[in-house]
């Protein structure tokens, strides 16, 4: 039977990643779930603007938070000394006059005010209460920045580094591991498996996609509390048939994997998403357990060792 038509029922219409290529592309996703794509013309307002520093790294969005801080009271200290530090009562004779006004600054700026130094005259005083105004509204964006941040429903599952073809049932199969790495409960899981292989157009030169959704042995279940090893059976039916490493890597392979799950802690469904390609692709070994029962008959799960693999015999 022609292979083509054979693996046809696995066959997937574009899942919106496109077909075809003028030259050979990098993977689609990234392991963290993020598109390998650079989009250019995209919307620039201020809803991007916070979409964007919602999803920031933690440590960025912290300097962020605290490099805004700095810079807008140093320029409301050069306000401040453009004036004249003579307008600011109570400064120090010993003190830097930036420097003071700086920390005023920054006490008006957080509306804390000492009321160690107090402003006089119009314009100074007009100044230090936009400035209170502004750090109101500052304040508020980032608390909502933080609320954002938090109140976000997002998962922690953790993938096994690679995805392997193993012996399973007298058969080869393709399996990859996951588990969750919070303490809470994941209820209704659901997997999604789609194989993307490359071919190119001696002809036209073109680089045309096609995908393959592939079933799995059990691709749902109602409690995740361990880990899951997710198995795609390769029979005569699989795209993977017949298929070697070589060869499999040579399509430029891609395994795109999407989890939608019901979580207690937010009560909401969490989606996660993450592919396998390249080096990820693995033969000839097989995943060690990485889960048993102590002396007490508790089972003892441990997430660190959810990628180790062994040689097979």
């Amino acid at each position: 039977m022609d292979k083509q038509r054979k693996f046809k029922q696995y066959e997937s219409q574009d899942p919106g990643l496109g077909t075809a290529y003028q030259k050979s592309v990098k993977r689609i996703l990234n392991e963290d779930g993020s598109y390998n794509i650079k989009r250019i013309g995209t919307v620039r307002m201020l809803k991007d603007f916070y979409k964007y520093l919602v999803d920031l790294n933690t440590w960025k969005f912290g300097f962020f938070l605290v490099g805004s801080f700095l810079v807008a009271n140093l320029l409301f200290a050069g306000i401040y000394c453009w004036i004249g530090t003579e307008h600011l009562h109570g400064i120090n004779p010993n003190q830097n006059a930036f420097v003071a006004a700086y920390y005023f600054s920054a006490q008006t700026f957080t509306t804390v005010g000492y009321g160690a130094i107090a402003p006089s005259g119009n314009l100074t005083s007009f100044v230090a209460a936009m400035e209170a105004f502004v750090g109101l509204i500052a304040f508020a964006i980032a608390t909502g920045l933080i609320y954002g941040r938090f109140s976000r429903p997002s998962t922690k599952i953790a993938f096994s580094h690679n995805v392997i073809i193993t012996p399973h049932k007298d058969k080869m199969a393709l399996m990859f591991k996951i588990v969750n790495q919070r303490n809470s409960v994941l209820l209704n899981t659901k997997v999604h498996v789609m194989l993307s292989l490359v071919d190119e157009d001696s002809e036209s030169g073109m680089v045309h996609r096609q995908y393959y959704t592939l079933p799995l042995e059990v691709d749902f279940v109602r409690y995740f509390p361990l880990t899951w090893t997710l198995v795609h059976v390769i029979n005569e039916d699989s795209p993977l048939y017949d298929l070697t490493l070589a060869e499999i890597r040579g399509k430029l392979a891609e395994l795109l994997i999407i989890i939608e799950a019901f979580d207690e802690t937010y009560s909401q469904t969490v989606i996660r998403k993450h592919s396998y390609a390249e080096h990820q692709w693995a033969t000839g070994v097989k995943f060690k357990k990485n889960f048993s029962a102590d002396d007490s008959g508790t089972i003892v799960l441990n997430i660190n060792e959810i990628s180790d693999l062994e040689v097979l015999s």
